[in-house]
């Protein structure tokens, strides 16, 4: 065969020489001899291309040159141009796999499956329904590769054709590793190493589909991935188009190269013509879907191969403006902080159930037991284990989340409340999604069995569950749901009686009443609002639209009109009272102070001035009297500016950076006679500004929460030792500020009564004769006067060192917001 070729070879040569000849003018001799040679290598060749066709049979191996004998009787052209392909310096691998492929289908004793190369297309089309789903998948990927922040990019997206990148800094891929994971269809790798080798997360993905997700997005895909040793990264260009019907998978080859690395580490996916377009809303939506996808953070405690902490995952999106990259959705939402109450469960690898619940606001900290069966509190779940619930309880009531936030909160918890399952750190769909009521909340709240609020929109929560193999919670192939199972019967059971008894312990602490058949119950006082009335003119007017008659709407709607009316003048009324008893409260709190001060005054200057005195004994005199008359200046322009501004009754936004520093300023000598110091003025921020409120009733605020704090500490028997935390920060919308001291603390048996009207621990005996006796009316006016703003006061955790500590809660200013 090569003798042949050569001789054709020579042939084709020596004809492009007589072209040259004849345009050179060379003798029609030598072009004669080329055209002869030319012509016996064509007869040559022309009876060796059909003995190969033949199959080889009858050839006689002598005729076909001194290499003939290299041809073996029986073989095909295929075969034959496999080893001569392999035989290449520089062998073209799609040939070869395109050879060994047919001989393979001539084989007479087995039959082998093959795949066609629009199987991509379709697993594309079909396996990743959503945009969402397929960018969630590629994400998804990024945090099986241990990385902690994944960059999100769109670019020239307003219409079809536009690129998406998304960018990790995880441990990337070696080649091998690209090889058999990322280019190998339904790779077993993650199946193998299911926890990831940084972090020690347990990995999702496992069918292996987001290849397919980037053929979803757009029409080509170059992957640049970079691992933390080596100088160079790796880069595939893989073109979608390829992929067509009736061209065998295998057949079609992507180029890959070393180039230099970027980043230290990580995998970057640059995917081009996207297939859709994608607005501002979408790439929101995509957002909240991986934000939701992704657990916010684990309940049970991953930790590195090191021994140290999962730093977490963070996904951000940008949109690309030319070379700006402007954020498009963040993780920075500020619900937690606005619940009323914390609740946590598991059911350990035995098999026993608890719950824990903690509410600052109602100083709630309780444990408790979750069995199968309520009357048996110690038996053990039979099919449920390593499971862990967390939720946050809502209820929403204008005194209990601030009046600017609810609105916001309220519209999330309808779109987003309820209780999420996340499944080996992922979630499944559907349950917590809107309407989904996997666990009977809304269904039990709309019976009226529970009285106190039970439903998905009064929770924020997910479950986590552990199944490493998929044995006990096994999801369904289009991952919408878990198959039921006894396992999921007693998942539903534990979760929903975890909420139900928090939500009931929370509305036992309120005084509210817990089932309609309670026959215990007192009512409590309720206070009117304008929350109050808005949603009686709201029920009149549903009232009215579904009366017939024009005159009786007409009716019942004017009826509304006074009804307001007279509800706004009463919440008025109150206002006024409560500003005029807020300033009364305050005087009569440090009237002893004065008549104190006055009276050792009098002692001091009797005694010595009418004695013989020393020049030394004249100025330390002088110097305490200056002392006393500073104390008398500072109560009188304290008073002074707070009566002043209380009678014109004027609202308008507050400093509390400079209201507490004047505070602390004016009452420094009063606390520090009593061996007592102010502390954490260092924590309090500047420009606090609060909503539009009366001067004097922060001043009520703080005097009394000063008050309660010195009887306190001298119950605590403090010698010269006493100390008064201040602080005061915005987060978001909200101030926050925080009263501490380190007396003797409250009694968790009274902590739900220290707000309740006339209720106090301290009377005429328990304090001395410098001191005001506890009216118990204090910290229900300081309650009254924050509600009145959407704000709140609760009590919370203490910091280290302290045995008490009021939180308080005041929306910030429009023009705090704006600074």
């Amino acid at each position: 065969l090569q003798s042949e070729i050569r001789i054709a070879n020579d042939g084709f040569a020596f004809v492009a020489g007589r072209q040259i000849g004849r345009a050179s003018g060379k003798a029609e001799s030598a072009m004669d001899a080329g055209v002869e040679r030319l012509e016996s290598a064509a007869r040559a060749s022309g009876k060796l291309l059909r003995r190969l066709c033949s199959g080889g049979r009858g050839t006689n191996a002598a005729a076909v040159g001194t290499n003939a004998k290299e041809m073996k009787p029986q073989e095909s052209i295929e075969l034959v141009k496999l080893k001569s392909a392999l035989k290449q310096e520089n062998p073209n691998y799609s040939v070869i796999l395109e050879l060994a492929t047919k001989l393979a289908s001539q084989d007479p004793n087995n039959v082998r499956f093959t795949t066609d190369a629009e199987l991509v297309s379709r697993l594309g089309k079909e396996l990743v329904a959503r945009q969402e789903t397929a960018v969630s998948e590629l994400v998804k990927n990024a945090y099986d590769a241990d990385a902690t922040t994944v960059r999100v990019i769109f670019s020239k997206t307003e219409k079809a054709g536009g690129e998406l990148l998304i960018v990790d800094n995880g441990i990337g891929m070696s080649r091998k590793e690209l090889i058999d994971g990322f280019m190998r269809l339904a790779s077993g790798s993650k199946i193998e190493e299911p926890i990831s080798p940084r972090y020690g997360r347990r990995r999702a993905g496992r069918k292996g589909i987001g290849r397919f997700a980037a053929q979803r997005l757009g029409s080509q895909l170059e992957l640049t991935t970079q691992k933390l040793k080596g100088n160079n990264a790796l880069r595939v260009s893989l073109r979608w188009d390829k992929f067509k019907r009736n061209r065998d998978l295998f057949s079609i080859a992507s180029p890959v190269r070393e180039t230099p690395k970027k980043d230290t580490e990580g995998t970057t996916l640059h995917i081009k013509g996207l297939r859709e377009a994608w607005t501002d809303m979408q790439i929101a939506r995509a957002y909240r879907f991986i934000d939701e996808l992704i657990q916010p953070f684990p309940l049970s405690k991953r930790t590195m191969q090191t021994g140290e902490p999962d730093p977490g995952f963070k996904v951000t999106f940008y949109r690309r403006v030319g070379s700006k990259e402007i954020k498009v959705a963040s993780e920075d939402r500020m619900v937690f902080d606005h619940a009323l109450a914390e609740v946590t469960a598991t059911v350990n690898a035995r098999g026993q159930g608890h719950w824990h619940l903690i509410s600052h606001r109602y100083g709630l900290d309780e444990k408790n037991a979750i069995s199968p069966d309520k009357d048996r509190p110690k038996q053990t779940f039979k099919h449920l284990r390593n499971v862990r619930l967390k939720a946050y309880y809502f209820i929403w009531d204008s005194a209990l989340v601030p009046r600017q936030q609810s609105t916001q909160l309220r519209s999330l918890a309808s779109e987003q409340g309820g209780v999420r399952l996340y499944r080996n750190g992922f979630r499944v769909l559907p349950y917590g999604e809107p309407r989904n009521d996997w666990l009977g909340l809304d269904e039990r709240y709309r019976q009226r069995s529970d009285l106190f609020p039970l439903a998905n929109i009064n929770w924020f929560g997910f479950v986590e569950i552990t199944d490493a193999e998929g044995t006990k919670f096994e999801e369904t192939s289009s991952r919408e749901g878990i198959a039921n199972n006894p396992s999921y019967d007693e998942l539903v059971f534990f979760a929903s009686q975890a909420l139900v008894a928090a939500a009931q312990r929370v509305a036992s602490a309120r005084g509210r009443k817990l089932t309609a058949g309670q026959k215990d119950y007192k009512a409590a006082d309720d206070r009117p609002s304008e929350q109050t009335l808005t949603k009686i003119a709201d029920d009149l007017e549903a009232i009215a639209k579904r009366l017939r008659k024009a005159s009786d709407q007409t009716a019942v709607r004017t009826a509304a009109k006074k009804v307001l009316k007279a509800g706004r003048a009463l919440l008025e009324e109150n206002s006024t009272l409560r500003v005029l008893s807020s300033l009364g409260l305050t005087i009569a709190v440090f009237a002893h102070e004065v008549r104190h001060r006055i009276f050792n005054l009098r002692q001091l200057t009797g005694q010595k001035l009418h004695g013989s005195m020393t020049a030394d004994g004249q100025r330390k005199l002088i110097s305490e009297v200056e002392s006393g008359l500073k104390v008398l200046q500072a109560y009188t322009a304290y008073f002074d500016k707070t009566i002043s501004q209380n009678v014109r009754r004027e609202i308008e936004d507050q400093d509390l950076t400079e209201i507490l520093f004047t505070f602390i300023d004016e009452f420094r000598a009063v606390i520090e006679r009593r061996g007592v110091q102010f502390v954490g003025e260092a924590e309090i921020e500047e420009g606090l500004l609060t909503i539009p409120m009366h001067s004097s009733e922060w001043t009520s605020v703080l005097a009394n929460l000063l008050t309660n704090s010195l009887k306190a500490i001298r119950r605590g028997r403090h010698r010269g030792s006493g100390h008064i935390l201040i602080r005061a920060w915005k987060n978001s919308k909200i101030i926050r500020l925080e009263f501490a001291d380190d007396g003797d603390g409250i009694p968790k048996e009274i902590r739900t009564r220290i707000f309740d009207p006339f209720f106090t621990t301290t009377g005429a005996g328990d304090v001395s004769e410098n001191e005001l006796a506890g009216m118990g009316l204090g910290l229900t006016i300081v309650r009254d006067i924050l509600s009145a703003y959407g704000g709140t006061i609760h009590l919370g955790k203490a910091p280290k060192g302290y045995a008490t500590s009021f939180r308080i809660e005041i929306p910030a200013s429009d023009a705090s917001q704006m600074q």
